[in-house]
């Protein structure tokens, strides 16, 4: 998601974006986010819980090198309403389209599931190709709304194939 594409999304939506706006602070392409816990909560919403990323359970993600990949990021939200929750992911600050303008890595559609009667978004972060600077990337998956956020970084660690093993020798 660019800055642009997030501004159009939440333009018109004022309460939302009043909050969206003092959490990401959008300087020169990258992203700052301001996330750590409980100070997430928006006071105006203090009987519904913040999104929860439940998916994933680990901050660090087996990729194999030359590889495609693809990475899921899914959150429980208290609210069924699709337009006030929003799911992106982030690479070292910035939004992905960003970054990988050549289009190697790729953010899926927003999809809304439910789950035990409670309403889950998810986003996966698509890659065609793995390449050793991913392996020096941050990946942050950010969830917010009117409740609060949430955000999950992740990184890959290097998988080795038996093939490569016997390369070694």
């Amino acid at each position: 998601m660019t800055a642009e594409n997030f501004r159009k999304r939440w333009t018109g939506q004022g309460t939302v974006w009043s909050v969206a706006m003092p959490l990401l602070m959008l300087c020169s392409g990258s992203v700052t986010a301001q996330f750590s816990g409980d100070e997430n909560k928006n006071p105006r919403f203090a009987g519904s819980a913040p999104p929860a990323i439940i998916v994933p359970t680990d901050t660090r993600v087996r990729a194999e090198l030359g590889k495609s990949l693809q990475l899921t990021c899914r959150a429980l939200t208290s609210s069924s309403d699709k337009y006030s929750t929003i799911i992106y992911w982030l690479a070292n600050q910035q939004f992905i389209e960003d970054l990988f303008q050549d289009g190697r890595v790729k953010e899926g559609k927003e999809e809304f599931l439910t789950d035990k009667g409670k309403t889950v978004i998810q986003k996966h972060l698509k890659f065609t190709k793995v390449t050793p600077e991913d392996f020096k990337t941050n990946f942050v998956c950010v969830v917010m709304s009117l409740t609060g956020s949430s955000e999950m970084s992740i990184t890959l660690v290097r998988k080795i194939s038996f093939s490569q093993i016997g390369r070694r020798r």
